[in-house]
This record gives C-alpha cells, structure tokens and sequence, in this order.
C-alpha cells in the first residue's frame, strides 16, 4: 500500500486539530521575530488540517494552505475565528504542481518526502524562485535509512543530497534525527532532515 494513503484521512485531519505547532516551524518564525520583520506571505504545503497554518495566522501571517484533500481543508476553515479568515487562502492542490505566490515564507512540514521524484527538483526550483530575498524555506526531508525509503513512492535523500538540493539557500538549521518514533501503531526507523534556510540577495 502507498505511504501517502490512509483508511481514515478524515480522522487523521481530526486528530491533527489538537496538535501545537511544530517546534521547526516556532524556530524558523522567530527568526524572523529576531530581525523585527512584520508577518508576511507564507506557504503551508501539505498543510491537512493546518494546525501550523493557525499558528501563523494567529501571529498575523497571510496563509496559502495547500493539500489535495479538501477534508483537511474544510476542517481547517472552520477552525479559524471568522476575524481572521482574510487571513486564510485555501488551494485544493497536488503540492507539487502548485503555483507559488511571492512569499516569505514557505512551510513544508512532512510534505517533501511524498513529493514524486520526478518533480522533486523542480519544485525546489519554483520554491526558492518565488521567495523575497530574506525568505524562508523549511520543512523535513526523509532520509536514506528511513524505514519507508524502500518505497517507490516515497522520496528519502542521502544527508550529503539533502544539504545539496539546498544549497542555494543559505543554512540556518538542519537537524538529523536517526532512531525510533511511534508512528500509527507501531515503532518505526525514522530517519529525516529538519531544516531551515534563508534566501540571500543574488539567489536567482
């Protein structure tokens, strides 16, 4: 069976609603916090249900949420107090063929690893193209010794990959996590790159 699937999306998204913001994510937002740059234009890729997506509009980000299951979506749109919901721009979207705004902010999460490999550096690419200079990028990247490598529809990179599919954005967090993780019912090898990087003046 493909990774990507599950019997009960809806109950995942559900599940989901409760979750904080990843840590990844509060780290790469105070980066920005750091230099006093006002909230701007984020990307939330494969956002589900958006419980990161809240977290950004509720620091007053304006919010593209993307995934392809309108499910997520709806729940997601409900959870946002009606005051903000300007704040919200819902795209029901394969991730990796959407259409980059210009934003500062693109936010993949666990998104990357169910990016088909074909369009992988592609969507790098159009990532990196469509940030304003001081933008971000940052999400995980499965790696090599994952225990879902071996599948063909999931993408898992070497470390030494990894860093260089980012390598024209500068660096300013990439984490290894190499051991066990519960994930569903059962102890899985979880091996993935956590990142954050910034896009300087002169990136194409």
């Amino acid at each position: 069976m493909a990774i990507q699937e599950s019997p009960n999306w809806t109950g995942f998204h559900q599940a989901a609603l409760g979750r904080p913001p990843r840590e990844l994510l509060v780290r790469t937002l105070n980066f920005f916090a750091v230099e006093q740059r006002a909230p701007g234009v984020a990307v939330d890729l494969g956002c589900g249900s958006g419980p990161d997506t809240r977290e950004l509009i509720r620091r007053g980000w304006q919010v593209h949420a993307v995934d392809s299951d309108p499910s997520g979506l709806e729940l997601l749109r409900e959870s946002i107090p009606p005051d903000r919901r300007t704040h919200l721009h819902i795209h029901v979207a394969p991730f990796q063929s959407f259409e980059f705004p210009l934003c500062d902010l693109i936010w993949a999460s666990y998104a990357l690893p169910f990016c088909p490999i074909a369009d992988w550096p592609a969507l790098v690419r159009r990532a990196v193209a469509s940030l304003n200079v001081g933008g971000r990028m940052a999400g995980d990247i499965f790696g090599n010794k994952h225990a879902w490598a071996a599948e063909s529809d999931v993408l898992a990179l070497t470390e030494e990959d990894a860093r260089a599919a980012l390598r024209s954005l500068s660096l300013e967090a990439f984490d290894v996590e190499d051991g066990l993780r519960v994930s569903g019912d059962e102890k899985t090898r979880w091996h993935a790159f956590g990142f954050a990087a910034c896009k300087k003046a002169g990136t194409p």
